[in-house]
């Protein structure tokens, strides 16, 4: 590999020129700046990455940090932003968090050390003193998926897409509920609520199941299932299409037929639904363009362009029907 000061013997410039023409300075002569470039190509150069951050040079490195990278969801945003993040020079740092605020911290101060120009997030959290605890790491950053109120964010109103699930299962005739999540979520509220407008008694005819509860999840799940054996029908909700699976696979153990006598929504529209027998009604993200949004943002940011404000774009979410909530013939009759 050569260095700069090689390139600079070989082609018969000073040091100073060669490192003017390999940081995009326009006030080159053409002439030297292609004699330059060409030597580089020859001889493959690259950037000493941690040389140019040492002097404020941009480093062309993104961080992308996700809470659970095994979610399907998470893998093909990450792909999508890697994608969107090449097109303008950038190369991307993954890191996992597994739903641990420390362990974010932790990452996001790595990336600030490293001197990555700014960093896509995936946050564990939107409550506001934990907001203030990221602004201080003083790094740029877009929040992805989620609205921080007071840092940038491209988000979808997960309250909303629980009131359009909802709505949804309503609309199929069910008149029992549950939800599969994790606790404190924005769609289970927005999914509670509109069952209240809609005149169901949440107390009596909706339970909460945290998804976290290893194999007690899964027996409580049974057990309200038995309870509710002689219901118009269950619609269960869960907060992903992961926990959906896991909630299908105990439907099937069960031998209750779906969508006959339980319904079954997922979230976030992954490939899994799909595949899934049945195939998987779910909540889909614009996932393309929370990516294009992301990283479009973050480059404003990186370039210090509009920082006089806080950028928050809402997008949409739209509800995939398939197998999992056709209507039966029993509902319709």
């Amino acid at each position: 590999m050569i260095t700069m000061t090689e390139i600079a013997k070989l082609t018969g410039v000073s040091q100073a020129t060669v490192s003017r023409v390999l940081n995009g300075n326009i006030s080159v002569n053409t002439e030297v700046k292609k004699k330059v470039l060409d030597c580089a190509k020859e001889h493959n150069y690259q950037p000493n990455i941690m040389a140019q951050s040492l002097v404020g040079i941009q480093t062309f490195i993104l961080g992308m940090v996700v809470t659970d990278i095994s979610n399907p969801f998470f893998a093909e945003l990450v792909k999508v932003i890697e994608s969107e993040a090449a097109t303008r020079g950038y190369t991307l740092m993954l890191f996992n968090t597994n739903y641990d605020k420390e362990r974010e911290k932790k990452y996001l101060d790595i990336l600030k050390r490293y001197r990555a120009d700014g960093v896509l997030l995936v946050p564990v959290s939107d409550e506001e003193s934990y907001v203030e605890e990221l602004k201080k790491i003083n790094i740029p950053m877009v929040s992805v998926t989620l609205d921080l109120k007071t840092i940038d964010s491209v988000y979808i109103s997960h309250y909303d897409a629980g009131a359009k699930v909802a709505n949804h299962l309503l609309g199929m005739g069910f008149d029992s509920f549950i939800f599969v999540g994790g606790g404190e979520d924005e769609k289970e509220k927005g999914f509670i609520n509109e069952l209240r407008k809609n005149g169901i008694d949440t107390d009596k005819y909706h339970f909460t199941i945290l998804e976290k509860l290893g194999v007690d999840y899964k027996k409580t799940l049974i057990k309200r299932l038995q309870e509710e054996e002689q219901s118009d029908g269950i619609g269960i909700f869960a907060n992903n299409d992961v926990e959906a699976l896991k909630v299908l696979e105990v439907l099937k153990e069960l031998k209750i037929n779906v969508p006959q006598d339980v319904a079954l929504v997922g979230f976030d529209n992954t490939f899994i639904c799909k595949i899934a027998s049945p195939t998987l009604t779910s909540v889909a993200q614009p996932i393309e363009e929370i990516g294009r949004l992301g990283v479009e943002r973050i480059v404003e940011l990186i370039r210090k362009e509009n920082q006089d404000q806080c950028v928050r774009y809402q997008l949409d979410t739209r509800l995939i029907t398939r197998a999992s909530t056709i209507m039966s013939k029993k509902r319709v009759s």
